[in-house]
């Protein structure tokens, strides 16, 4: 509930556009009329509109300032007549043309809109109210680099409005540049200090930072500032007191939401199941011997019942490489409780992350009822979390024969097959279920996961973006997708999609986790760490936060720590790639060139043509001085695509074999490569370096010397 940037009221924004140059006041009704809104202006303003005998451009002013107060009373039809009636006088009435591309924005038209605000900012270039006006139409596209340069705009020409920093913020926040969206969030706060937006916006970047006192501190700031009929600021300060098992104070909050907008589903639900979280809080509290009260997990997703699996396919994201096992669609939404208390308990348990201690409140539920459907979609869950690939199947299994028709059951227990290597089979399955329902969003994010793990990144992305069109809301959609650009080394889209799928459902680990893996990957280890151990205090077996750790203890030259880290998650899920790739690596720097090489032919067991995987093998086939083997590895990793390291990796090759010329050629090729991640970063800088050493080794003629400064390079 989390409200779009929202810009300073259209009569604000309007009004700043319009008083560069104000008319000449004739009359009182003229002084009414361009005043700040009130219920004088629309009189005033309607008598000036018919005096024939007052100039065009008060008569376009005083239909412009009528069709604010027309806006501010949500009469959009009239406020849009009034901007046409001046456009019929002035066809470049700036103040018009930016009323009616805010009235087309409002009924979603943005064609027209953005159309509008183009030519607004085509007639006065420099108008920062319209740049700010067009910048929020980005921030609605979810368009944050588009709406980032226009809100820089805004700010060039106006930089007294805080509006502009504050919609840059929010943008810099959705892009995961939060030091950047914090700085503007000051500023805004500094420019005006009643600015209950800039207070949201900061509390959601510090609540990203993991300082929730500071982000509670800010949210209350927006409460106490907004109006009331403003529940967004209360909303996410509910969500914040429940994540700190503060039930309290987020019924307290949640009461006052629903105080003014009763019939709000997600609220409601968001009470309810905080209601169950304080019940059972108060339970283990009251358990005999119990020595001190047992920490709630924080309410689960006000979209879904307790625990409910996530929509879509597939189990928590494990790794980079990204193969799953499946999972069933969420339990039906119209249930308001389990009709087993067993299952209701399961339920909170598998929230909490105590999956294993679920199972035999389960299995006890499915042996009085076999065909208890929420039963066995919640033991799915389950089972998938503790990465048990044959019993996730075998409960697919059970829900596909009460449900054949199921289109996202079937094509889950397809992916569960693929997973379970029944590639060709599962593949098959998976078809079948988009056969029975060609539009059923799950279904296509079972079908990209699936295609991820054989490595086909580009189909998987055309299955995800397909499930985001079908439906917009689906978590899941945008927590595949984003580990799907993470595999991919796209790092600047994995992490908007990890951030709405969190804004979906703040309780998604995989999206959390992904998202500080990403945010390692991408060289900002600060911060992603933060995610990661918000993860593995909540969950200390997650493959993706586990491996996240681990880069970061790589990176940091503690190499026993990140193996023993990463060790963690071998062995315990379908795919462990990833973590086998970054050991390697880890085993390698510290000169177990042996144990490197196991993990490698493990995944090229499984992978023959993965290029990190050949890349990290020639690597340790040039430690070894097999050089033989490393060439041939290397060459078919480059065959396939360059990269930074493995282009380094064979001018090792090439210096040692005092084959400078080549080792040369290769090292010059890495450095015009633009580095993917932290590693392709580290590796250029020594080849930078390595570049400038083999310079001093070549042996130069005379001309060589005078061509190239010295130097044969």
């Amino acid at each position: 509930m989390s409200p779009a940037w929202k810009s300073p009221a259209l009569a604000l924004v309007l009004s700043a556009a319009l008083t560069a140059s104000p008319p000449q006041a004739h009359a009182d009704d003229w002084s009414d009329c361009i005043g700040p809104p009130s219920p004088k202006v629309e009189a005033a303003c309607s008598v000036i509109i018919v005096e024939a005998a007052r100039p065009p451009a008060d008569r376009v002013r005083a239909l412009v300032n009528r069709a604010q107060v027309h806006l501010r009373a949500g009469k959009l039809d009239l406020g849009l007549a009034d901007a046409e009636a001046a456009l019929q006088l002035d066809a470049n009435a700036v103040g018009a043309i930016l009323t009616r591309g805010f009235v087309s924005q409002r009924r979603n038209n943005l064609d027209a809109a953005k159309a509008d605000f183009d030519r607004a900012i085509q007639l006065e270039p420099k108008n920062g109210p319209a740049l700010q006006l067009r910048a929020g139409l980005f921030v609605q596209q979810r368009k944050w680099q588009e709406a980032v340069a226009d809100f820089s705009d805004a700010i060039a020409a106006r930089p007294e409005l805080a509006g502009s920093y504050v919609g840059r913020g929010r943008a810099y926040l959705e892009a995961g540049q939060l030091d950047n969206a914090l700085k503007d969030l000051d500023q805004a706060v500094a420019i005006d200090a009643n600015a209950p937006t800039a207070y949201f916006w900061r509390g959601q970047v510090w609540r990203r930072k993991g300082d929730l006192d500071r982000a509670l501190d800010d949210l209350s700031r927006a409460v106490a500032q907004a109006p009331k009929n403003d529940i967004s600021a209360r909303f996410a300060r509910a969500q914040l007191f429940s994540a700190r098992s503060d039930y309290a104070r987020a019924l307290a909050d949640a009461d006052a939401v629903l105080a003014v907008v009763p019939d709000n589903a997600q609220v409601r639900q968001f009470r309810e199941s905080t209601l169950a979280m304080q019940s059972e809080l108060s339970k283990s509290r009251d358990k005999p011997g119990a020595s001190a009260p047992v920490a709630a997990a924080p309410a689960p997703p006000v979209r879904t019942p307790p625990a409910s699996p996530p929509p879509g396919g597939s189990v928590p994201y494990t790794t980079t490489t990204g193969a799953p096992t499946a999972a069933a669609p969420p339990p039906p939404a119209t249930a308001s409780k389990p009709a087993n208390p067993l299952v209701g308990r399961a339920a909170i348990l598998v929230g909490e992350g105590k999956a294993r201690e679920a199972l035999p409140l389960l299995e006890q539920a499915l042996a009085a009822d076999p065909r208890d459907a929420l039963a066995l979609k919640i033991r799915l869950l389950a089972h998938g979390r503790l990465g048990q690939v044959a019993e996730s199947r075998g409960d697919l299994d059970k829900l596909v024969e009460l449900s054949p028709n199921d289109a996202q059951l079937v094509a889950a227990r397809g992916l569960a097959m693929v997973a379970m290597k029944q590639v060709d089979a599962g593949l098959a399955e998976i078809e079948r279920g988009l056969a029975l329902d060609p539009n059923n969003a799950p279904a296509h994010v079972s079908r990209a996961v699936a295609r991820r793990t054989l490595g086909k990144y580009t189909e998987a992305i055309a299955d995800l973006d397909r499930a985001v069109t079908l439906s917009p809301k689906l978590g899941n959609a945008f927590t595949e997708r984003g580990a799907t650009y993470v595999v991919m080394n796209l790092y600047d889209k994995a992490i908007p999609d990890f951030d709405q799928a969190i804004a979906l459902n703040r309780l998604d680990d995989r999206a959390r986790a992904g998202r500080g893996l990403a945010l390692i990957f991408r060289g900002s280890a600060a911060e992603g760490t933060v995610d990661i151990n918000a993860v593995l205090e909540k969950d200390p077996t997650n493959g993706a936060a586990l491996l996240g750790r681990g880069i970061a203890m790589l990176t940091s030259g503690q190499f026993d720590r990140a193996i023993v880290a990463l060790g963690q998650t071998i062995g315990t899920g379908v795919d462990d790639t990833a973590a086998r790739l970054v050991r390697a690596r880890a085993y390698l720097a510290k000169g177990g060139s042996t144990n490197a090489l196991s993990d490698l032919n493990s995944i090229l067991t499984v992978r023959p043509g993965d290029v990190p995987a050949l890349t990290m093998r020639g690597q340790v086939f040039t430690a070894q001085r097999d050089y033989a083997k490393a060439l041939g590895d290397l060459n078919l990793a480059i065959e396939k695509q360059e990269t930074i390291e493995n282009l380094a990796a064979r001018a090792a090759v090439f210096e040692a074999q005092n084959d400078f010329d080549k080792a040369s050629a290769d090292l010059r090729r890495a450095t015009e490569l633009r580095p993917r991640n932290v590693f392709e970063a580290a590796s250029q800088n020594a080849a930078k370096q390595k570049l400038q050493q083999l310079a001093k080794r070549i042996p130069c003629g005379s001309a060589g010397s005078a061509k190239n400064d010295g130097t044969c390079l």
